[in-house]
């Protein structure tokens, strides 16, 4: 088992918070990760922005990781998979899930999400707009849900790349990753390592666990 990881209750599920982004559902042999968004940093070069090679490689490393680690036999990816149309990184995509191919791998379509069908069922995904797994709900984006209040199923999602910043005595400030657990909602940290973070404010009840180098910590002050 990963070092630095979090075990939390949720819906009566027990879910492993790992330090690579993802959360690691036991009793399902499930892996849950958001936003890889693969192929961006290719598509940035193509654009003129210089983004070093190890970027291209990197998410596919730590997700490969990730799978020696645990006992897996099924991976849901909340939306953004991909991050533009076809380039190499998508071909280098398919022959990494070759090498997997025992292990299930379904995508909740995101909004960057933008292939044919054909083209994920040929590297052998499930496409869902929105997918229920025991007490859960996968979807993307959790602003698609008008009144998050009522919702039952409790939800998981991607998209926001959530965040919080920390702030000490000498007024220095650090921006970190986290997963968010609200009421009725959660949100994973964006996986990819090329994404970016949005910073949320949490309400008093609700749960954050940073993300700090390789360790998840819960945090009740912000």
């Amino acid at each position: 088992m990963t070092k630095g990881s979090k075990t939390i209750d949720l819906v009566h599920q027990k879910l492993r918070l790992l330090p690579e982004r993802a959360i690691y559902w036991q009793k399902k042999k499930t892996l849950l990760v958001a936003d890889l968004h693969i192929g961006k940093s290719t598509h940035f070069r193509k654009h003129g922005i210089a983004v070093p090679a190890r970027v291209a490689t990197s998410n596919l490393d730590k997700l490969s990781q990730t799978i020696e680690n645990y006992d897996i036999e099924h991976i849901i990816i909340l939306g953004d998979l991909f991050h533009s149309k076809i380039n190499q990184e998508w071909e280098v995509f398919v022959k990494w899930r070759k090498d997997y191919t025992s292990i299930e791998v379904s995508l909740v379509i995101g909004n960057h999400d933008i292939l044919k069908k054909e083209q994920y069922h040929s590297a052998i995904i499930n496409v869902f707009r929105k997918l229920s797994v025991g007490p859960f709900l996968c979807i993307h984006d959790i602003h698609q849900v008008k009144n998050k209040k009522q919702v039952t199923p409790y939800i998981l999602s991607g998209h926001v790349h959530p965040a919080v910043e920390l702030r000490n005595k000498g007024r220095q400030r650090l921006k970190l990753p986290c997963f968010y657990f609200g009421q009725n909602y959660g949100i994973l940290p964006a996986f990819g390592s090329f994404t970016g973070t949005h910073i949320i404010k949490p309400k008093e009840n609700d749960q954050i666990f940073i993300i700090a180098e390789d360790h998840v910590l819960s945090t009740k002050k912000l």
